[in-house]
């Protein structure tokens, strides 16, 4: 039977676990806020908001493990590499000292939203905020745990018309006491399309 190498298995736990943390943390910055997730039922690849975040965690975790095993093995290794930079890094002031400034520029760029990385920072806050996933925003915050009724008033229809508006679209309701997110899950669909029917649009 073949030796195994824990080396090996490190390295490669390492890059499949930064792989993970990298992927999730790209989908996590493009995704709307949490409430409006759940509003349209945002997914990416199948997975929906509350996976996706799973999977960002657990692949940090498993970074952050993956790296303390890598610099355990490779201590002796690491230590002589890090003694010979040092050594050599009285010739290469200037790249660190441009390094450090760089570093230090993105940092305040994000405190004081300097452009042009201010751009970047907003354009992820209007995507939290709906802009690419929302065509009908929410009544409230919690319009997916309200009743067709509460939301048949708040939209000035009767329930009767609101519950005639979503059997012509297909989806038959006959109990308006039953939440809108409910609703929505028994039809495997979204809150945003169950009101956006009743709305007419």
């Amino acid at each position: 039977m073949k030796r195994f190498r824990l080396r090996a298995f490190v390295s490669f736990g390492l890059f499949w676990s930064f792989l993970a943390a990298a992927v999730s943390g790209i989908v996590l910055f493009f995704r709307p806020e949490g409430s409006l997730a759940s509003w349209t039922n945002w997914t990416v690849l199948g997975l929906d908001k509350k996976t996706w975040e799973a999977v960002h965690t657990l692949g940090i975790a498993s970074l952050i493990v993956f790296s303390v095993l890598h610099i355990i093995l490779n201590w002796k290794v690491l230590w002589g590499y890090l003694r010979k930079t040092a050594s050599r890094a009285s010739g290469a002031k200037f790249e660190c000292a441009l390094a450090l400034v760089l570093v230090a520029l993105v940092t305040v760029s994000a405190i004081y939203r300097w452009e042009p990385l201010g751009r970047l920072l907003a354009a992820r806050s209007s995507i939290k905020q709906g802009s690419l996933s929302v065509d009908v925003a929410p009544p409230s915050a919690d319009a997916a745990d309200k009743s067709l009724a509460d939301l048949c008033a708040g939209a000035s229809l009767s329930v009767e018309e609101g519950l005639a508006r979503l059997g012509k679209a297909g989806y038959v309701v006959k109990d308006s006491s039953i939440t809108l997110g409910k609703i929505a899950k028994d039809l495997g669909v979204s809150p945003e399309r169950i009101y956006r029917v009743l709305l007419g649009k």
